[in-house]
């Protein structure tokens, strides 16, 4: 949803009545189901605070035009308001001719608002850029509005440096770094040494990943489809050490790109994050790039949390050991077997991955995450080789009564295995196949039913929707 950053010349609260949008954003506002009702300009809350604080975070918190015309209606709640409303800024970027308002980009309105009441970067924790404009192959090929979008866009990357409490950035874009204007790549810097910024997502700006070594206090990095490229030579980061991540993200799905070798997962490749530091990594890439991440994984030795996201693109994946984590506590592993011609050989990747975890790792939670054309022929897959894995061997009478450890269990620290199954069939869910499918489920792997801590559950997607929804 498009936020209609526009403001009147009055500012919040002066004035008897005074409304802080203009008509037309207040027109839109109070037509919104939610808002029909709120008050136009009560002197205080219409019922007591507690109670309207319960309803702003329970029913209003994802509502931004009800927040803002009710900040407006009732001045002691426009803190509450705000703190919802601005947490996480989506501002738009090169709108086309239809979405933009008379003249006036949705980034000129959002900068104008903060230009007129200061007090709202105190507010924004989050600041999520998106451009719906076309390719650029260069610079020069910019239409005039998009070189003002980003000219507005460099301002409020500065501004971020009053935005106190700024914690995320992201920005999708289809301009890549190497054809964005300098003060645009100027107005970047100036963001990076923000001191509060510690996330940061990019996806097709293909940003030089070296440059993240600016941001200090830097601790979660995604990375979607073309969102870092290469480093570059830069004078003021000669003597800049890898960062110390805690979260890395990688969402790749281009079978032609190489992300793993540019984020220093290669032994020949620069090392822009200190791998030995990592507690949380996902990547989602075609299936012949996994290999890229083997050598990197070895040096993951703090690694607690890992997801493995395999679609179809790039064929059958590649074999990927765990063997080398020690710490690794919780692990989701999805791969789609739509493709009947290699599901065979896909689900049994799965298995294998999870045969090269040790026995007595530390893992606790995992959850496996598998998407077939319908769950009629999810029940031929081979269930016989995931059970296989739980099945305890025989105790000797010598052995009876020790404990688990000592008996061969399997992962003892294992607290859940939540099978979730994804169709691709959505008449499954309609015919109720998938209650069928629950019921044959412990059947197929009794050893993992057993042992008390599988949980199950079927949905249905389509085949644009991403994975990781479901974790």
């Amino acid at each position: 949803m498009i936020i209609d950053w526009q403001t009147s010349s009055h500012e919040p609260g002066s004035g008897t009545g005074a409304t802080p949008f203009s008509q037309e954003l207040t027109s839109q506002v109070q037509s919104h189901p939610r808002a029909t009702h709120i008050p136009p300009a009560p002197p205080s809350s219409p019922l007591p605070l507690e109670l309207m604080y319960l309803i702003i975070d329970s029913h209003l918190s994802h509502d931004p035009k009800a927040l803002l015309n009710l900040a407006s209606a009732v001045p002691d709640l426009r803190h509450r308001c705000w703190t919802h409303a601005f947490h996480s800024a989506k501002i738009i970027i090169r709108q086309r001719e239809i979405e933009r308002k008379k003249v006036t980009s949705n980034i000129d309105l959002f900068l104008q608002l903060l230009d007129r009441i200061p007090a709202i970067y105190g507010y924004v924790r989050e600041l999520d850029i998106q451009d719906r404009g076309r390719l650029v192959w260069a610079q020069q090929s910019l239409a005039s509005s998009s070189q003002e979008d980003m000219t507005t866009l460099s301002l409020l990357l500065v501004q971020t440096k009053r935005m106190s409490r700024l914690k995320s950035f992201r920005i999708t874009t289809t301009i890549t770094w190497s054809t964005l204007p300098i003060h645009v790549k100027e107005a970047f810097f100036a963001m990076f040494t923000s001191s509060t910024l510690s996330e940061i997502a990019l996806s097709g700006i293909l940003l030089p990943v070296n440059f993240l070594t600016l941001i200090k206090g830097l601790r979660t990095v995604d990375f979607q489809t073309g969102g870092v490229g290469p480093s570059v030579f830069h004078p003021s980061l000669v003597n800049h050490l890898p960062k110390k991540v805690e979260t890395l993200k990688i969402r790749d799905r281009n079978p032609f790109s190489n992300p793993m070798s540019v984020l220093g997962f290669s032994s020949c490749s620069h090392k822009p994050f200190s791998l030995a530091h990592i507690k949380h990594l996902e990547i989602c890439l075609p299936g012949r790039q996994l290999s890229s991440i083997q050598e990197g994984l070895q040096r993951c030795q703090k690694l607690e949390l890992f997801k493995v996201f395999v679609g179809t693109a790039g064929g059958p994946p590649d074999p990927l050991k765990l063997d080398c984590l020690p710490s690794l506590q919780q692990l989701t592993l999805a791969a789609d077997i739509t493709n009947i011609l290699d599901a065979s050989c896909r689900f049994y990747w799965a298995i294998e991955l999870l045969a090269s975890i040790p026995t007595m790792s530390p893992l606790q939670d995992v959850t496996f995450l598998i998407r077939t054309p319908s769950l009629e022929q999810g029940k031929q897959c081979e269930w016989g080789l995931l059970d296989a894995l739980f099945h305890l061997p025989e105790i000797a009478p010598a052995l009876v009564g020790a404990r688990a450890p000592e008996v061969g269990l399997r992962w003892p620290s294992l607290r859940s295995f939540n099978i979730i199954w994804c169709t691709a069939r959505s008449q499954d869910i309609q015919d109720g196949a998938n209650t069928d499918f629950m019921v044959h489920l412990p059947i197929f792997v009794p050893h993992l039913h057993v042992r008390g801590v599988a949980k199950m559950q079927t949905t249905y997607s389509d085949t644009y929707h991403n994975f990781w929804t479901y974790t």
